[in-house]
């Protein structure tokens, strides 16, 4: 009966040496297991095991995978996660339905727009244009960089109405025109002795910019039919 259960208490512990055996792991206090010969290597840190798709390099200024950056993005990254989505979902000016419609007068023509951000160009007797934009911003900022425009400007004069329900402040300014090389990215030349009188209609959506201008003689016959024309405006 001894025999038996000595035989039986001796098969754990033979099956247990044999395991460390075949997996050549000698316990040393202090010691990390060192894999036997036909094992592989030790397996590298999660992090380092993520793949590349550029050659184990980065962008310049990203940060290391891994890193612990707070959770901020390089300068310049593109928005990811729900950040892209909301930005690639907000409207813009150009896709948004006109909020407003207008009547040109009959005395004027219509010109080719110089760039996308114009909603619709004409062109008055006298060397006179009129420009329409749609933009956001405070009203008062959007006149102070109009102002801004001209050098020795005298001081500009202002009228505000309704027209259909609509906001409008109507401001007219006088000197040397320097603002206007925004359509071909070089410095305008200066014209002295020109004109500015500019309308923001404020609708439901981002304001609306009727600007004329020209030189001074020609801005001042044309603003009777401008004060029509913005008359003419209607919500859709």
């Amino acid at each position: 009966m001894s025999s038996r259960f000595g035989a039986f208490l001796l098969i754990p512990v033979v099956f247990f040496a044999g395991a460390l055996a075949l997996y050549g792991v000698e316990r040393v206090p202090g010691a990390t297991a060192a894999p036997s010969r036909g094992m592989s290597a030790p397996l590298a840190p999660f992090g380092e095991m993520l793949p590349s798709e550029n050659g184990d390099t980065l962008p310049a200024d990203h940060p290391p995978i891994g890193a612990d950056n707070g959770g901020t993005l390089p300068p310049n990254h593109p928005p990811i996660g729900a950040a892209a989505s909301r930005k690639a979902s907000l409207p813009s000016a150009a896709t948004d339905p006109p909020a407003l419609v207008w009547k040109m007068p009959t005395a004027w023509q219509e010109a080719p727009n110089p760039n996308a951000m114009r909603l619709a160009t004409y062109r008055a007797p006298g060397g006179v244009e009129i420009t329409i934009s749609r933009a956001g911003g405070a009203t008062e900022a959007n006149i102070e960089r109009w102002i801004a425009q001209f050098d020795n400007a005298g001081r500009d004069g202002r009228v505000e109405k309704t027209v259909r329900g609509l906001h409008v402040v109507t401001v007219d300014v006088a000197g040397t025109y320097v603002g206007g090389g925004m359509a071909t990215g070089a410095p305008a030349e200066p014209k002295p002795d020109w004109a500015m009188v500019g309308s923001i209609v404020e609708s439901r959506s981002p304001s609306y910019f009727f600007k004329m201008t020209g030189p001074a003689a020609a801005v001042r016959q044309a603003r009777p039919v401008f004060d029509r024309f913005i008359d003419s405006v209607t919500p859709t």
